[in-house]
């Protein structure tokens, strides 16, 4: 069996048994497991760097909050997700209905890296795909015609309690440099 293959295997097994291992690749092939704490990931062609802290919910580690600076250089230099990525995050849909997608927490658009566990949350596929692709459309609007501007952007994930792995509301909100854009925040639902 390849190491790739026998790596993506692993996330067929219960949650808790992979990803508590810190700073070892757990899935895929060497993509690093979030730590508890500060996490920081450079992305975008190095036009953005996003830090990321998790907390432990029960014996999984989750994101509960991240912030990123994003410049025009990291436009268009994001990542899709690939499968055994969105199988680890998958697996933390907890909400009893398995629709959840992959989602970036800095958008592919926006230089976010799918096949990086860090940059990655168990998001409702219905608002990932509408509303906060939305959202994330007027942040690369912004920057794409403001290149010299950049972008702050934080969020808050809410969790309905410290048992659940995936969060009920995510709290988005975007700060830009210049003066042509103004600030957006927005409280986006998260299933159920």
């Amino acid at each position: 069996m390849s190491p790739f293959f026998w790596a993506c295997a692993l996330v067929l097994s219960p949650i808790s048994s992979f990803n508590r291992i810190q700073g070892s690749s757990c899935y895929c092939d060497s993509s690093k497991c979030p730590e508890l704490g500060l996490n920081t990931l450079t992305m975008g062609n190095g036009g953005s760097v996003a830090n990321y802290t998790y907390v432990l919910h029960n014996t999984t580690i989750v994101v509960a909050n991240a912030s990123a600076r994003v410049t025009f250089a990291s436009l268009n230099h994001g990542t899709d997700t690939v499968q055994c990525v969105r199988d680890y995050v998958r697996a933390m849909d907890d909400d009893g209905i398995k629709d959840c997608d992959a989602g970036h927490i800095l958008a592919n658009r926006l230089g976010g890296y799918g096949d990086e566990p860090l940059n990655l949350f168990p998001q409702d596929l219905h608002v990932n795909r509408g509303p906060f692709a939305d959202f994330e459309a007027m942040i690369y609007e912004c920057l794409f015609y403001n290149p010299d501007d950049t972008a702050r952007l934080d969020w808050n994930f809410i969790y309905d309690n410290d048992t659940r792995t995936k969060p009920q509301f995510v709290n988005y909100t975007a700060q830009f440099s210049g003066k042509n854009c103004t600030t957006i925040t927005k409280l986006f639902t998260n299933g159920d």
